[in-house]
């Protein structure tokens, strides 16, 4: 088998304080793991939520989703500040340690993704940086079957403009009712599929080219779009179908897919148009521990971000001056 599918998970939103609810995965939600991703929340925030606090041993990445009203601002202890506007990707790399708040400015609703990326165990002494790519600067895939932006990576042959410590690919995209798309997973890499609105198919396709038929071979029907959402079935329990290479997401389930070869994965829309956010890069083969926003390979790691963070040795923030212009 080329590409495992995990069953798909379903989260619901909860609040976070009184501006604020996040719907959350987490690497251990998966049986295979979602490496490089560790933890990703789907927030929908109107006020101040989180204070400054670190990171370490990883990027937080922010993706504000293109319905988002209003403005984020994002300050850190290496003296950036940017605005994140609707469908702009931000990137935090903490490397070896980072203070940043992240907050709405005046009335806003922003709805956005925060993903927590591993970094490998030779990257986790990075100095901090960050980085904002644009919505107008990330390519656009436009066709038959709907739209997609790169936000990070390569593909259909675009690249994102967006330097990252290691390779991963990020797409927003929407497809069309009976629309569907393939992704190349490259051998070793895993993806994170999400259905931010409506229902979503998943399918594993093991060969990346397919077999070549004789001459006189009879084309195979393709399997229909339809099958997975029959006439009369109004919702999709967000359980594993009994194909093992092929699952269904309802709105806000996601699942995680693991390539143990190069292959394709294949996402469908039935009968609706869907929203939905792929994730996937090279899977880190290296233990995981983490305390809050610390991600590190091993307890001592652990134990001297954390003391570094106290010594003050993250930085601080600045003073407030006001929104950039």
């Amino acid at each position: 088998m080329t590409i495992r599918l995990s069953p798909p998970v379903a989260r619901p939103f909860e609040p976070v304080g009184d501006a604020c609810s996040i719907r959350q995965f987490r690497h251990t939600d998966f049986p295979l793991g979602m490496s490089p991703l560790v933890l990703v929340d789907h927030f929908v925030m109107t006020g101040p939520t989180f204070a400054p606090h670190p990171h370490a041993g990883m990027s937080a990445v922010t993706l504000l989703l293109e319905d988002s009203r209003g403005v984020m601002r994002s300050r850190d202890s290496v003296h950036n500040d940017h605005e994140i506007r609707a469908g702009d990707l931000h990137w935090t790399l903490a490397g070896r340690g980072i203070v940043h708040t992240q907050q709405p400015v005046g009335e806003a609703q922003l709805n956005g993704l925060q993903l927590f990326v591993n970094l490998p165990e030779r990257l986790k002494t990075l100095p901090p940086a960050t980085s904002l790519l644009r919505a107008w600067e990330m390519p656009v895939v436009q066709g038959d079957a709907g739209r997609v932006r790169v936000a990070s990576g390569r593909f259909d042959g675009w690249d994102a403009p967006l330097e990252t410590p290691e390779p991963l690919l990020i797409l927003d995209g929407w497809l069309r009712p009976g629309a569907s798309r393939l992704v190349p997973l490259p051998a070793g890499w895993n993806a994170w599929l999400y259905a931010v609105q409506g229902e979503l198919g998943a399918r594993a396709r093991h060969q990346t080219t397919p077999p070549r038929a004789a001459p006189d071979a009879v084309p195979a029907e393709p399997s229909p779009v339809a099958a997975f959402r029959p006439p009369g079935r109004t919702r999709v329990a967000s359980t594993r179908v009994a194909d093992p290479d092929f699952a269904v997401l309802p709105a806000g389930a996601a699942l995680a897919a693991s390539a143990d070869s190069e292959g394709l994965l294949q996402v469908i829309a039935a009968g609706a148009p869907v929203h939905f956010i792929l994730v996937a890069g090279p899977a880190i083969d290296e233990p995981v521990i983490q305390r809050g926003p610390f991600v590190m390979a091993d307890a001592r790691a652990l134990t001297q971000a954390m003391a570094a963070y106290e010594a003050g040795e993250f930085g601080q923030l600045r003073q407030e001056s006001g929104v950039p212009g």
